[in-house]
């Protein structure tokens, strides 16, 4: 089996796409700021409702264009993603690592790139994946939910929520590479996310989205399956990551 090879590259989505998309969002958004509007539990529970889907559309761009684009000015950050992440530390036939941090290292040199070796290695990669997403999220979501409404628990319900994705999406990812026995790789939604996250890893045009993909069904770019060419050419999910905890066990590994 031919093994590692990744079959296209660059994201491709429609004018027309581009116009559903975002006015779906922004109608979405709008709506959520009606009920922000209506009452203090309205504002509360208006937050992650309006977050959610922005940040999923912040998620996308942040993924599809920053990480995997060719921005001027942003090349280190391709390197480390596109260069580093996908194609010399997690291609398809080494979908995970079994170090004991679960990010790589971002600090120059990044040739020959490498997992993190200390912890503060691994705690300044996580915590610049976290950052980044968050002030991505300062005019996306969080100016636009103060100066739209003056509610300060719509603003707080929505800083909460945007906090915690940033954080879960940081954490769920650098879990999904690095497998070990935590209880979130035993829930269901996890293991549909690193199935989803795998096809990412073939084709780098589908699955932008990480943890909600929201705008990977909005833009067109959800792909739910290999085709059959890159199904022959790289490792089945259960190759690629027997210790995934919807995989049967083998009655002598269990008895093991």
């Amino acid at each position: 089996m031919q093994t590692n090879k990744i079959h296209k590259h660059e994201i491709t989505v429609s004018g027309t796409r581009w116009l559903f998309a975002l006015s779906t969002i922004t109608a979405w958004s709008f709506a959520t700021l009606l009920l922000a509007h209506a009452s203090t539990l309205g504002a509360i529970l208006a937050g992650p409702l309006y977050t959610i889907p922005l940040i999923s559309l912040g998620e996308w761009l942040v993924h599809g264009v920053m990480y995997h684009g060719r921005i001027p000015g942003l090349k280190f950050i391709r390197d480390i993603h596109h260069a580093g992440h996908h194609f010399a530390l997690f291609p398809p036939k080494n979908y995970v690592q079994h170090g004991k941090y679960e990010f790589m290292r971002f600090r120059k040199p990044l040739v020959p790139f490498q997992m993190s070796d200390n912890a503060l290695d691994n705690w300044l990669t996580e915590w610049s994946q976290i950052g980044l997403h968050f002030v991505v999220g300062i005019p996306l979501i969080l100016a636009p939910a103060w100066l739209l409404t003056h509610s300060l628990p719509f603003f707080v319900s929505t800083l909460v929520t945007l906090g915690f994705v940033s954080w879960l999406l940081a954490y769920v990812h650098g879990v999904i590479h690095t497998p070990a026995d935590r209880a979130i790789e035993h829930l269901r939604w996890f293991q549909w996310l690193d199935r989803h996250h795998y096809i990412h890893h073939i084709d780098l045009s589908a699955n932008i989205n990480f943890l909600l993909p929201i705008c990977d069904l909005l833009f067109g770019t959800q792909k739910a399956v290999l085709t059959d060419e890159e199904a022959a050419a790289n490792p089945s999910f259960e190759e690629a990551k027997p210790q995934a905890k919807d995989i049967p066990r083998k009655p002598e590994l269990v008895a093991a």
